[in-house]
């Protein structure tokens, strides 16, 4: 922090640009104090040079920072803001000439909100206190989330919100959208917010490794890279077919989102063109009153070298925004039908698979081939996997069928195979408990039984069992 420059400022690729850019964001919808505040000539003229000095010395674009800095102490010198005393007011008329001049939204001067909780300008809990209040407001971004018939899964999301505030809700959403056969992300109301969020959604969108847009900063002469990641929690959707919706609210991080998603090819998008801001910014204080969030770097995308800014990004499909969800509903159920026969096709085969797996293995154990039986269980496991068939559910409903047939080899390597897939599940030892109980292996029994009692004392049916089976000895 340079404290000679009165500026929150921190280094572009650290967390804290994170911060930042999430900030500007926040500051376009969330309301301020309607007090009335008195402002003379002097400090409206220190406030001018103030800001026309940070065009010249941050601003991304540096020609553009400094004639814009000039046309604001123009306006001032020809008395443009002589009729201005309220604070309020000012910030406002700053902001639309400020937007004017230099063509880009993400400039904004505001005044410094207090409350009756923080009073003080440099209270370090002033934004925190706002932002968390603003997140809770909007449900941490994650509006809605919905099944349309034609297995169609729907997600209103309305600001890319931190992932380290975030990422339950987020996985938690990418769980419920997993097994649809098309997806509809409504960016319509979105302005914005972190771009760590837009890379951890963009995770189960790829199948590999993928650069997304980068940003580069004026002051560090360097664009920093970002990249999908190879682990993901939960399953992938690379080829589920995604439509994203817009609108000219549609602005920066949801404008990134939608850029990439349309660069790659691995998105339609329907709707209005959206607002056209990619630029970051970062937030400046001006005086005791006022700040800044003033644009010091821009957005790059790996693949057309450019970006949105002043054009917005420009949908597949151009519709109203008001139609386009009915408009993506009617396009979404025409590719999850298609994508629907490609899966139902993949079922089949997954499931031919694990038959001749199956089988293969009864008859290694059949022929005294433990070790290579095993194996072929584990490979079972590992080709039921992305149909869930190698769930504990389905496992358990597999393994019976061998109980039933008393072919204790199957079924108890298959539930061992299963509890090392899953060593914390106590469920995955009382099945294999049931197993050997039914099998007239006592001894067995009570040892798996005293195993779930170890990972949940409070089960009372292991607990039972465990008592008659010592009883019986």
């Amino acid at each position: 922090m340079h404290k000679k420059d009165h500026q929150t400022k921190l280094i572009h690729y650290s967390f804290f640009t994170i911060i930042l850019i999430f900030l500007c964001f926040i500051c376009l919808v969330y309301p301020q104090d309607n007090k009335s505040i008195y402002i003379d000539k002097k400090e409206r003229k220190n406030i001018v040079h103030r800001i026309a000095q940070l065009l010249n010395e941050k601003y991304v674009l540096p020609e553009i920072g400094k004639q814009c800095g000039e046309q604001l102490k123009a306006r001032l010198k020809a008395g443009d803001y002589d009729q201005i005393t309220d604070a309020k007011e000012f910030a406002d008329v700053l902001t639309k000439d400020l937007q004017q001049f230099s063509k880009d939204k993400h400039n904004r001067v505001r005044v410094i909100e207090v409350n009756k909780v923080i009073k003080e300008a440099d209270d370090p809990l002033r934004e925190p206190f706002r932002l968390l209040k603003l997140m809770q407001n909007e449900h941490f971004g994650f509006q809605r989330l919905d099944w349309i018939e034609g297995n169609i899964g729907y997600l209103d999301l309305r600001r890319f919100t931190p992932l380290s505030v975030a990422k339950d809700m987020a996985i938690g959403a990418m769980h419920f959208l997993s097994n649809t056969n098309a997806i509809i992300i409504d960016l319509r109301e979105n302005p914005g917010g972190m771009p760590d969020m837009i890379q951890f959604l963009s995770n189960y969108f790829f199948e590999h490794p993928t650069q997304l847009t980068g940003l580069y900063v004026r002051e560090d002469d360097f664009i920093n890279e970002t990249w999908t990641s190879e682990k993901i929690e939960g399953k992938r959707m690379t080829n589920v077919p995604l439509f994203l919706l817009t609108s000219r609210k549609s602005f920066s991080a949801a404008e990134a989102f939608a850029y990439d998603m349309k660069a790659r090819g691995r998105a339609t998008i329907i709707g209005d063109p959206t607002r056209g801001g990619a630029h970051n910014v970062d937030l400046f204080k001006i005086d005791n009153r006022y700040e800044i969030y003033l644009s010091t770097g821009r957005a790059i995308n790996p693949v057309t070298g450019a970006n949105w800014e002043g054009v917005g990004v420009i949908p597949d499909i151009l519709v109203p925004a008001e139609v386009a969800l009915d408009t993506a509903i009617v396009y979404a159920k025409r590719a999850a039908e298609k994508y629907g026969k490609i899966k139902a096709v993949e079922l089949d085969e997954t499931v031919k698979t694990m038959q001749n797996q199956l089988a293969q293995a009864e008859q290694l154990f059949k022929d005294e081939k433990i070790r290579l039986a095993e194996t072929l269980i584990d490979s079972l496991f590992q080709t039921g996997r992305n149909v869930k068939l190698s769930s504990e559910f389905f496992v358990n409903i597999i393994a019976y069928e061998y109980v039933k047939q008393r072919n204790e080899s199957m079924a108890t390597a298959i539930l061992k195979k299963n509890i090392e897939y899953n060593p914390d599940s106590f469920s995955a030892y009382e099945s294999l408990a049931m197993a050997y109980l039914y099998l007239d292996k006592k001894e067995l029994a009570q040892k798996y039984f005293e195993k779930v009692l170890e990972l949940n004392p409070s089960t009372s049916y292991a607990e039972e069992m465990v008592k008659r089976l010592k009883s019986k000895k």
